[in-house]
């Protein structure tokens, strides 16, 4: 059974050539059937108005001001122009042609034109953009936790703008040779590889290929990637350590998501990548490889599948880890709809006004509590200076109470050291030359008391 195709010299190794025993094409076919013409298709659709709705809240006035939204509009570019043509090249051509593959048909009209179509080099184009525009993400997003405060002094949005330019255009240079590799041959009605072709496919291949598109950028990518979440660690100890919420501990915690999105995003990409660098290096070894391994047909359908399950689902990590493209991605649809975005908008504002007005409440109940507090604090005092007060007071009017003085009616009262003592002595010569009319006079307290008190 012989099957016509494209011999692929492109990061996504298309191959459908000759496989000799039945059981292998029939497995392939109906895998690719199944993984590039369904699942591909669905993915693709739903990747193509996913990056669309991304481009649509990154070029919205709150989100364009920074050079790191301004790589991801490009990467969503990108990212839509490889399903675009992912789904002609790969998905429809087996939803259309799995029948004619299956009956071993001369090619249909849609794959003869797809030949004719340079689709080799275009998509080679779209995904060294991709990998370079990622690059170009990661390292804009190192120097911004390494410099935060110049930050925005060094990546403005020219330069910016300018590294954008320049990414795709060493994308068109560098598939410049793709563009002369192959040329449509209408006898057999298949692409061949041309003279130039077969004498620059090693080198290209295994010296130029391998290292541009996969090991350098890889390699960069995990570096400073480790770099970033060495960095990201040390932020996350920091605010575990920070008391409260000021407007400085709330930007860092904005750069520390947005940071953690792009990081996801990247290591997702490095993953889709992989399957693919392990079949370009198989391929450079191995030239039979295509046409006798199963495994080597099956690991292909699977790296352009991860491709294309990795540039449709960006969206979806943007959801999930960018708290500011939620809010920004909720205002665009409510603005789809006026009177919903009106009751929206009073609905939060009124809810802001409930939760200041808790938060006053709040205040005012903390204050009154310690208000409160301070004044049970000093009625405390008050009382205990008001008992100080009648405590001396009392002492002041026994002090001027008369004592008995008669010597032989004290000194029974009076125990023998307290005789001796200065003080006594001092009271007792002045009970004695107090006059003598009130000797016999009988005191109205208890005069063992009154001494007991006095001394």
């Amino acid at each position: 059974m012989e099957h016509n195709s494209t011999e692929n010299s492109s990061f996504i190794s298309n191959t459908t050539q000759i496989i000799d025993i039945d059981y292998s094409v029939d497995y392939i076919l109906l895998f690719r059937l199944v993984v590039w013409g369904y699942i591909g298709m669905v993915l693709s659709i739903f990747g193509i108005v996913g990056n669309i709705i991304t481009i649509l809240v990154l070029i919205s006035p709150s989100m364009r001001t920074t050079s790191t939204n301004i790589y991801l509009t490009a990467i969503s570019c990108s990212n839509i122009l490889f399903l675009l043509i992912f789904i002609p090249t790969y998905s429809m051509r087996y939803l259309l042609g799995y029948s004619v593959y299956m009956s071993n048909q001369p090619p249909f009209a849609f794959e003869i034109l797809l030949l004719r179509l340079p689709t080799t080099p275009v998509y080679n184009t779209i995904v060294l953009s991709m990998i370079y525009l990622t690059l170009a993400l990661s390292i804009d997003r190192l120097i911004s936790v390494k410099f935060p405060l110049e930050f925005k002094h060094i990546l403005t949005q020219r330069r910016t703008l300018i590294a954008i330019f320049c990414v795709y255009l060493f994308s068109i240079l560098y598939c410049i040779p793709y563009w002369l590799e192959q040329e449509y041959d209408p006898k057999d009605k298949v692409c061949r590889l041309t003279k130039f072709g077969q004498k620059i496919y090693k080198y290209t291949r295994i010296y130029v290929y391998i290292p541009v598109v996969y090991v350098v950028p890889l390699l960069t990518l995990a570096c400073v990637n480790t770099n970033i979440i060495k960095n990201l660690i040390k932020k996350k100890r920091r605010k575990q350590s920070l008391v409260g919420k000021t407007i400085a501990a709330r930007k860092k915690t904005a750069d520390y998501h947005i940071t953690l999105m792009l990081v996801a995003v990247v290591i997702a990409f490095v993953l889709s990548q992989l399957p693919l660098l392990v079949l370009n290096v198989w391929y450079a070894i191995d030239h039979k490889a295509p046409t006798k391994s199963l495994k080597f047909q099956t690991l292909n359908s699977v790296g352009v599948l991860l491709l294309v399950l990795n540039t449709s689902t960006n969206f979806l990590l943007y959801c999930c880890f960018g708290q500011k493209f939620r809010q920004t991605l909720i205002e665009f649809i409510l603005n789809l709809f006026p009177n919903h975005m009106k009751t929206m908008q009073r609905k939060r504002s009124s809810l802001k006004q409930n939760q200041l007005s808790i938060e006053a409440h709040h205040r005012c109940i903390s204050r009154s509590s310690s208000a409160t507090t301070n004044d049970s604090k000093m009625i405390r005092i008050k009382v205990d200076d008001l008992n100080q007060n009648a405590l001396n007071v009392s002492s002041s009017q026994l002090d001027q109470i008369p004592l008995r003085k008669s010597d032989e009616q004290l000194r029974p009262l009076l125990p023998s050291p307290m005789l001796n003592s200065p003080n006594s002595t001092v009271q007792l010569s002045s009970m004695k030359n107090s006059p003598s009319t009130d000797s016999h006079q009988p005191s109205p307290f208890n005069t063992q008391q009154i001494l007991t008190i006095k001394i």
